[in-house]
């Protein structure tokens, strides 16, 4: 949680908020060590033959393997051995098993489909690539700069940087640098189950929701119906239709309002509302204060102090 002085206790109020609306799905429990960063990117440390099981999860993870050997198996299938230096991907609604060759270091990246809206374009991109009968696993080797990108990372975590904006973005750029340096066909073999049946489902509801005014309109523009479409919706987006398009317009919301380029009148029209009172007990709902209220109190937490603490104040180098 973000560090913030005594008196803007009511600004810490609005974090909370945000913070709700803002992060993703908590985990399962997990056998992994906790981290403050858990659900986004932990640095996972186990000795040799040690054996590791998760349970299912609704999220996906990358895994960079930077330093020893594991033997990784999905779903009780067979194994497969990956070393230093290599990346692997997990899908959603997967359990899988790891037993530690070598005493190994890794760093694990998890993300739900939400964190796939701003990369949609260049998935939309492998989809012609995408192969229904290839292997089950696929690894691909730790590049320059991905492993320069994640030394970074590393270093930001061990020096305790507290903040959940920036690790979020740097979740973002892995996907952009996996796309600049990695080749299209390379790409659409490491994300095969993003690019699995579902794909297109996805990219439909991700590129229509906010252009419709309820379930029923955005069913009937599927080909579905009302009752079809939310039994598919929820099989893969695990949330109902209506709960799930509520929040994501309160991300996109409360990006609006913090960056502050458009009046309240503007967002309440850009997001369909049929009015201002509508939009203004959204956001009491969605965030606990009316929107004039929000545009008010988050001036007093955009100082930076949201950003975490200063690092080199704490005296690391």
């Amino acid at each position: 949680m973000f560090v913030l002085e005594k008196q803007f206790s009511f600004a810490h109020k609005v974090i909370c908020c945000i913070m709700k609306i803002t992060q993703e799905k908590d985990f399962s429990k997990s056998m992994f060590i906790n981290s403050k960063y858990q659900n986004m990117w932990e640095s996972l440390s186990f000795p040799a033959n040690q054996a590791l099981k998760k349970e299912t999860s609704h999220e996906a993870t990358f895994f960079f393997v930077i330093e020893g050997s594991i033997i990784f198996s999905m779903n009780d299938s067979r194994n497969h051995i990956v070393s230093e230096q290599e990346m692997f991907l997990v899908p959603d609604n997967c359990s899988y098993n790891i037993k530690v060759l070598k005493p190994v270091h890794l760093l694990s990246c998890s993300f739900s489909v939400e964190t796939l809206f701003s990369e949609q374009k260049m998935i939309d991109e492998l989809i012609p690539l995408h192969n229904d009968t290839q292997d089950d696993f696929v690894k691909l080797p730790v590049n320059k700069v991905i492993k320069d990108y994640l030394l970074l990372l590393e270093r930001c975590i061990k020096d305790g940087l507290d903040s959940y904006y920036f690790f979020n973005l740097k979740k973002h750029e892995l996907f952009i640098l996996l796309f600049a340096y990695y080749t299209r066909e390379e790409l659409a073999r490491f994300l095969f189950d993003i690019l699995s049946e579902n794909v297109q489902f996805r990219g439909f509801v991700i590129n229509n929701f906010l252009n419709v005014k309820n379930v029923q309109e955005l069913a009937g523009r599927a080909n579905y119906s009302t009752s079809g479409f939310i039994k598919k919706f929820q099989r893969y987006f695990k949330e109902s239709p209506y709960r799930w398009i509520q929040q994501q317009k309160a991300k996109l919301i409360m990006n609006d309002i913090n960056e502050g380029a458009k009046s309240l009148q503007e967002i309440a029209t850009e997001y369909k509302f049929s009015s201002y009172q509508h939009f203004a007990h959204f956001c009491k709902i969605q965030f606990g204060f009316p929107p004039s209220e929000l545009v008010n109190k988050y001036k007093i937490i955009d100082s930076g102090k949201i950003y975490g603490k200063n690092i080199c104040q704490s005296g690391k180098n």
